[in-house]
């Protein structure tokens, strides 16, 4: 009976410390490498095709390390202001992390019938949360209650994508900074 009074208590939120969640792998220069670690050229990366990405000597089970990288027209990217340098020949990094319950995105939806599916989008498939890659990954349907981390790219003298800086917000679901103190 006891347990049972504890449960509700225990839906509160985790009681432990969080800050592992927080980190990052990422900074400027750090290359981006495909599931075999092999350093992805950005000349590869082809339009319309999803790619998942890791950072270059991380742990690529590190939550943060996960990316996943589609390449667009760059006259079609409408980025929220200070992010226009972040997608170069189009190339878009974003955590491959749902913002809705952390599930991994995993379905790039490219549309076939211009009237009916306007625009691509990135798709979780486990609640449908959905992403305009365009706009920034801005929630287009779906529970996620905010967009998904981009991660700024550049292209580095051997052609090599790497990170220009850290990702534009925290990575995974808001749930998971709940218990966070402020500093």
């Amino acid at each position: 009976m006891g347990l049972a009074g504890l449960t509700p208590v225990l839906s509160l939120g985790p009681l432990w410390d969080t800050a592992s969640l927080q980190a990052s792998p990422w900074y400027r220069g750090r290359r981006l490498v495909d599931m075999n670690g092999n350093p992805m050229r950005a000349d590869d990366v082809e339009p319309e095709t999803f790619y998942s990405a890791f950072a270059q000597g991380a742990d690529p089970e590190e939550i943060a390390s996960l990316l996943v990288v589609v390449r667009m027209n760059p006259a079609e990217l409408h980025l929220p202001a200070g992010r226009e340098n972040w997608a170069p020949d189009g190339i878009l990094a974003y955590s491959k992390i749902c913002t809705h319950a952390g599930c991994a995105i995993e379905l790039y939806r490219k549309p076939r019938f211009p009237v009916v599916e306007p625009k691509p989008a990135l798709v979780c498939p486990c609640h449908y949360s959905t992403f305009n890659p365009a706009t920034g990954a801005t929630v287009i349907f779906g529970p996620a209650g905010r967009p998904l981390p981009q991660l700024p790219l550049m292209i580095d003298p051997d052609g090599y994508l790497a990170a220009a800086g850290n990702f534009s917000g925290r990575v995974g679901p808001a749930w998971w900074g709940v218990r966070e103190r402020p500093s």
